[in-house]
Parts: structure tokens; C-alpha cells; sequence
């Protein structure tokens, strides 16, 4: 009861912060929950992004992984689904389905007064940072600065 609470004022958060085009998503058959939307870049290119709410949710990292376009790819024509965990791409392993997942958190410094506005804040830099992949060949981590770990 408390979790559904929790993803209810999570909805109104994303509906009251201006990311309307994102929203929480609950399926009763299964008691699971997710949230997704179409994230549209200053380019004007939309990309649908998908947010799987884990059960221990919010003190466990939701994944966020890029549905659409697939494949993702990069500046050379491949698949980044096919890199898995890349520091230079800022993304994690992908999903079964080939969806790239973004790195959008660390999950050592993930913790419970995190929002998921926050959470697509983050896949909104991480979308301008891979058109200027696309548009220079760089990576993503030169234009998308990592976490510090706490010293």
C-alpha cells in the first residue's frame, strides 16, 4: 500500500513538474508497475523510454531502458545494445528485448528521496548527449559528466 501510494504522488510529481508526456503505469494481473512516455529532444526526434519499478521501489534503482528506436545506434551504425555496460556510453546491461539501458543512477548512491522526475530529467540529458554522439562521434561521457563516489 505504501509503494502504490508512493508511484500515485510520483505520477502527480511528473504531471505537476511539467513531464506530462511521461506518466506511472500499474497492472493489476501482475501488482507490477512502470513508467514510460515519448521523451521528444531539441532536435525534434522522439524516443520512447521505459521504466521498470522494481518491487523494493523507491529504496531499490528502477532500470531505464530506450524501447524506440530499435536498434539504438551509435555514430558508426552499430547496435549499442551490443556494448552492455559502457562507461564511455554511460549505459548498463540492455534489456533481453535489445533495449539499451541508461545509466541513470548509481545504485550505491540511489535512495528513496529520489523521484522518478528526476530519473527522466536524467534520460533527457543523456538524449542530447547521444545526438551530439551522433552528430560528432564522441562519447557520451564527453558530454555527460559520472557520478563521484563520496570520498
Amino acid at each position: 500500500m505504501t509503494q502504490r501510494q508512493r508511484l500515485a504522488a510520483e505520477h502527480q510529481i511528473l504531471q505537476n513538474e511539467g513531464f506530462t508526456q511521461f506518466g506511472v503505469y500499474h497492472y493489476a494481473t501482475y501488482d507490477s508497475y512502470n513508467a514510460s512516455g515519448t521523451a521528444t529532444t531539441s532536435s525534434g526526434r522522439n524516443y520512447q523510454l521505459f521504466c521498470i519499478i522494481p518491487p523494493g521501489y523507491p529504496t531499490e534503482r528502477p532500470s531505464l531502458y530506450i524501447t524506440d528506436p530499435k536498434p539504438l545506434l551509435n555514430y558508426h551504425g552499430a547496435a549499442i545494445s551490443g556494448l552492455g555496460v559502457s562507461h564511455a556510453m554511460h549505459t548498463l546491461e540492455p534489456h533481453s528485448a535489445g533495449w539499451v539501458q541508461i545509466c541513470h543512477w548509481r545504485s550505491a548512491r540511489w535512495h528513496a528521496g529520489i523521484v522518478l522526475q528526476k530519473v527522466f530529467l536524467k534520460a533527457m540529458l543523456w538524449l542530447e548527449a547521444y545526438e551530439q554522439h551522433l552528430a560528432t562521434g564522441r562519447d557520451l561521457a564527453d558530454f555527460v559528466g559520472t557520478m563521484q563516489e563520496a570520498a
